[in-house]
């Protein structure tokens, strides 16, 4: 036989083979289907789900292929809270299995509905579902028109048109948790609208001899006032007086403080010596308890209080003598004497620039201390105001507030990657898409999931929206040619000429390239976060002021480089874990949030140690809770940095999400508020509404009362269990936050209790 005959032969042989197997496992494969009843494997909404989206379909995958015909409304419908049925239109997917409901309009705010799946619903081979189901979920409520709005409640910010960062203090209340708060401009702040407040936080600026009579008439009668580096007439109608004999003068420029470990407000927060910054009076008084110390330097003490707190009447005063919202802010966003300087020595500016203190035309003293670098030192000071809120409040009412992050996490990493053109996106979200654990909920924060900051034409168009399907983040890398912005010179109301971005410019660069985006990826999204082509930025706050403009609120071009400034030196360099928002240059709120990237592929950083390392210090005793952000290049398929991460995170029970889905979360609990505190005798009533992607919120009550240590929680009269979680000193119980009347019972013991520390029950 010849060499050619015995190759077809070979080959006649090999196809029967294959076609054999092909059968036998088909066989198999349609014996199977044949024999497995159908039932549901997942569901969205999921039972109990909060703060769900007015738009969201309702879907429900099964194990196997379905009958689409018997798929119907009549089989899967939805109910509101009165049992009438939602208009909508069914849908089935035989390709992924999966059933959806499409509401004909948006659902109502905060309402419940019910999902029924009836008998009816057969499989291809019209064999029935093993069991009907329904389920409830509740709607989210929308987020206030302005961030500089409050829900309402016990606690007062008094803000003034003369100081933007007096209307920061919102965002901070809210950072912590604390969303029942008015806002109220002082100009419209009476005796009558105090009374209806247990707490006023009274931000830096001018009062009048009116609003002074009035505030501390306010506080005899048993108010209680947190007031930030008060005005020359307050502080002298509080005792306070600046120091005359100090060689230094009456006024301390940036520094230190020490938080008091002794004080109950400061016994779990951080007991070294940490960074503010902006203008701190030295005061003295007599009769003041310390909470916290100034300090020149990292070690030398002042005999000056940072904070102090004074019994005026049957009120308390708590007085910081810096401006706490200017300080977080000058912290987390950088000097801003800096901005628009090239500092580092590598154009273009950027970010880094504002905190880079080894210039060689101008060398200074880093922003963010390096020796402290590792500790979230905004943070921490906002944990202690928040301390004193809590603690001062216990003896007229408990304060409930939401922790910090979806079902008790204390850490979670936002994996991004920029892709340059070089198409390693796909590849790399393959890799996330098998790691990722089989049936997970995506939108529990189960599923590895990430953000690629692309070049338009680096992935295709079916690809983008196939993975945008799956929950990637496929978003705009805007290209600058690694050139800065163009500028303009600006004189500042202090006199000084300063470089500026000319924004019309960097909008027109936007405007063009989201265009071509949105041409190229009509499947895909708008994109809602953003980091620029070689993290350009340029100034103090024109970027995210640009990026409001086209609807992008998460920016993750604060970044921590260079590697000649890192050091491979795991650490916060923002001085912060928690994504807030930005302000203007002065101290007005702009609502996109800045989302630090503390680890690179490009700064020099060794792994697993930063992550381990910063991970360690979210999950530990140390408490630096919070979001870490990654920049794994996508450009090609492997990363060490990007295994190393999901490795660590995985080590840690730690979930890795996109931008994106942070920011549908930050919006959910910031929209989130506490309603209708009541307070009598020894029970604490009151409601809650979560926003719009607040799913897995946590409400936190302190234990401990005027009148006795909390004795149980009930919602709608049904009791609740709760856990018991030391955070920050204070002792809470914490539950899941649902829709509904609350009412928590305070006695002599503690009661309905489960001693844990991870999420609550649910």
């Amino acid at each position: 036989m010849s060499f050619a005959a015995r190759a077809r032969r070979a080959f006649f042989v090999l196809t029967l083979a294959l076609a054999a197997a092909v059968c036998v496992y088909g066989g198999v494969r349609l014996v199977r289907d044949f024999v497995i009843h159908p039932r549901i494997e997942s569901v969205y909404p999921h039972a109990g789900d909060v703060g769900v989206d007015l738009r969201v379909p309702v879907r429900l995958t099964f194990n196997k292929s379905m009958s689409a015909r018997t798929i119907l409304p009549a089989t899967l419908a939805l109910q509101d809270e009165h049992g009438a049925a939602v208009p909508g239109s069914v849908t089935y997917d035989d390709s992924t299995h999966t059933a959806r409901l499409l509401p004909a309009s948006a659902l109502q705010q905060g309402s419940t509905y019910e999902v029924a799946v009836r008998k009816g619903i057969l499989d291809r081979y019209n064999r029935p579902l093993v069991e009907e189901k329904r389920w409830r979920f509740t709607t989210g409520i929308e987020a206030a028109g302005s961030p500089a709005e409050g829900p309402g409640g016990p606690i007062l910010l008094v803000t003034s048109r003369s100081n933007g960062f007096s209307q920061y203090y919102a965002e901070i209340l809210r950072n912590e948790g604390l969303n029942e708060f008015d806002v109220k401009d002082l100009a419209d702040v009476s005796s009558a609208e105090l009374a209806q407040h247990d707490i006023v936080l009274l931000g830096e600026m001018p009062v009048d001899d009116d609003h002074v009579r009035m505030f501390m008439d306010w506080v005899r009668g048993g108010g209680k006032l947190i007031t930030m580096r008060p005005a020359q007439k307050l502080a002298e109608a509080l005792g306070l007086s600046l120091a005359a004999s100090d060689s230094d003068g009456p006024v301390q420029h940036s520094g230190y403080l020490k938080i008091d470990a002794k004080a109950a407000a400061g016994s779990g927060l951080v007991q070294r010596p940490i960074q503010f910054h902006g203008d701190a009076d030295r005061f003295v008084s007599e009769d003041a308890t310390v909470l916290a110390t100034l300090y020149k330097d990292g070690k030398t003490a002042t005999p000056y209080p940072a904070v102090r707190s004074l019994h005026v009447g049957s009120g308390t005063a708590i007085v910081f003598s810096y401006d706490l919202a200017k300080s977080v802010v000058y912290t987390r966003q950088g000097n801003p004497e800096w901005s628009g300087v090239e500092r580092d020595g590598i154009a273009p500016v950027r970010s880094d620039d504002l905190f880079y203190g080894a210039s060689e035309k101008d060398p200074q003293p880093d922003w963010v201390d390096t020796e402290t670098i590792a500790i979230p030192q905004a943070d921490m000071q906002q944990r202690l105001l928040a301390n004193l809120m809590i603690l001062s409040s216990a003896g007229r009412e408990p304060l409930p507030h939401f922790w910090y992050l979806p079902r008790g996490l204390k850490a979670v990493i936002v994996m991004t990657g920029d892709d340059h053109g070089h198409g390693g996106t796909i590849g790399r979200f393959r890799h996330f898409a098998r790691k990722s654990p089989d049936g997970c909920s995506l939108e529990n924060w189960e599923c590895i999931r990430a953000t690629s900051n692309i070049f338009v034409g680096s992935i295709s168009t079916e690809e983008a929206a196939y993975f945008a399907k799956e929950g990637f983040e496929i978003g705009l890398h805007v290209f600058t040619a690694c050139t800065d912005w163009p500028t303009k010179t600006v004189r500042g109301s202090d006199g000084v000429d300063r470089r500026q971005v000319v924004r019309e410019a960097a909008d027109a660069l936007y405007t063009q390239q989201l265009q071509g985006f949105a041409a190229k990826y009509p499947g895909v999204p708008a994109p809602v976060s953003n980091r620029t082509d070689c993290i350009t930025w340029g100034d103090y706050d024109t970027q995210p002021q640009v990026e409001l403009s086209h609807q992008i609120r998460l920016d993750t071009n604060y970044y921590y480089w260079p590697p000649k400034w890192v050091k491979d030196k795991p650490g916060l360099f923002t001085g912060s874990a928690m994504p807030m928002r930005f302000a203007r240059q002065d101290g007005r709120l702009i609502d996109v949030y800045q989302a630090t990237t503390q680890m690179t592929d490009e700064s020099g950083q060794s792994y697993p140690y930063t992550v381990d390392t910063l991970l360690g210090n979210a999950l530990g005793s140390e408490e630096y809770f919070g979001v870490l952000t990654a920049n794994m290049h996508n450009d090609l398929v492997k990363s060490r940095g990007a295994d190393a991460i999901l490795a660590s995170a995985e080590k840690h029970h730690v979930p890795v999400i996109t931008a994106a889905q942070l920011l549908q979360w930050l919006d959910g609990r910031n929209a989130s508020r506490f309603r209708n505190l009541t307070w009598l005798g020894n029970r604490l009533s009151f409601s809650i509404e979560v926003g719009i992607g607040g799913n897995g919120i946590e409400a936190m009550l302190p234990v401990q009362s005027a009148v006795g240590d909390l004795a149980s929680v009930s919602l709608n009269g049904t009791a609740v269990q709760w856990q018991k979680r030391s955070v920050a000193g204070i002792d809470y119980a914490v539950f899941a936050a649902a829709p509904g009347t609350f009412s928590a019972s305070y006695g002599h013991s503690v009661g309905n209790a489960v001693a844990s520390s991870g999420a609550a029950p649910r």
